[in-house]
């Protein structure tokens, strides 16, 4: 099967390029990996592509909206029965063409961080770092309905109570046990499991050090980009992430597994990623 991989395409900051028509790309789905546009703009973009599209949200998304769970239904209600896969802790099995009979398995999550990629001893300084400095603090909002809980000493408005890293903490832990629960079911012998050749797991925040701009010197902005979840990329064949606007193609593990792509275009007209390739196919 044959991935076509994009995230942060950042339809805010520029369309899509018209030089390059996603339906002549030869893929056989299309992985997009979060931060496509404000709201539902990625929806949108995802509806015109005429094969299967698995779209997990950025934070992006979020930007300006209503709470997060108000754009969670909406965006639920415009892929309704159709091609588009949005997953948040949510798996789906496509056929694979190219070899009839085979399948492979896609997990999704937006997987914010643990704020602990300097070590768990820092992960309360971390967190204050994000609430600080991450747009995310300021330009997202979740609702004060659903069992939602607000957080004394943090801005509310008509929107919603402002989203804090703790929250995010709590959302992380969320999509953590469901990838090592689903994960190790994926990987257990013993337990009878549909016919899958191949398991993509397609996060938007990062699940590696690894996948840092500078490996060796960790910032506290670092923490809200990645976690060390090594343990879990060694458990899918191919592991796709966003965020962090720097292309990265590596393994963890073994040569036939736990390989770690993105494939990020960036802020158009702003800070662009150089190595940005609109037609980046993976094969699995």
């Amino acid at each position: 099967m044959k991935l076509h991989i994009l995230s942060d395409l950042h339809f805010e900051f520029g369309k899509w390029p018209k030089s390059v028509d996603v339906n002549e790309i030869d893929a056989d789905v299309t992985v997009l990996a979060g931060d496509i546009g404000v709201g539902l703009q990625g929806i949108q973009w995802a509806l015109a592509i005429d094969r299967p599209v698995i779209y997990v949200m950025g934070n992006h998304e979020f930007y300006g909206q209503r709470p997060m769970d108000y754009l969670w239904r909406k965006a639920r209600e415009k892929i309704a029965d159709t091609h588009v896969h949005l997953l948040e802790n949510e798996s789906v099995l496509i056929d694979d063409p190219r070899h009839p009979g085979d399948r492979v398995r896609f997990f999704g999550a937006m997987l914010w961080t643990d704020f602990c990629i300097l070590g768990a001893e820092q992960q309360e300084e971390c967190m204050r770092h994000a609430s600080q400095t991450m747009s995310d603090y300021s330009a997202m909002y979740v609702s004060r309905r659903g069992g939602v809980i607000s957080e004394p000493g943090f801005a509310s408005s008509h929107q919603g109570d402002r989203l804090t890293p703790r929250k995010t903490l709590s959302l992380h832990h969320e999509s953590r046990d469901y990838l090592e629960r689903e994960l190790s079911r994926n990987a257990d012998p013993f337990v009878v499991m549909d016919t899958v050749t191949k398991t993509v797991v397609v996060t938007h925040h990062a699940p590696s050090a690894k996948s840092l701009l500078d490996q060796q010197a960790f910032a506290y902005s670092d923490a809200a980009y990645a976690s060390h979840l090594d343990h879990l990329v060694r458990e899918a064949d191919l592991w796709i992430h966003g965020h962090t606007h720097v292309p990265v193609d590596y393994r963890i593990g073994n040569h036939r597994s736990g390989r770690v792509v993105s494939n990020p275009r960036g802020y158009v007209g702003h800070a662009a990623v150089e190595e940005f390739d609109p037609s980046f196919v993976v094969e699995v």
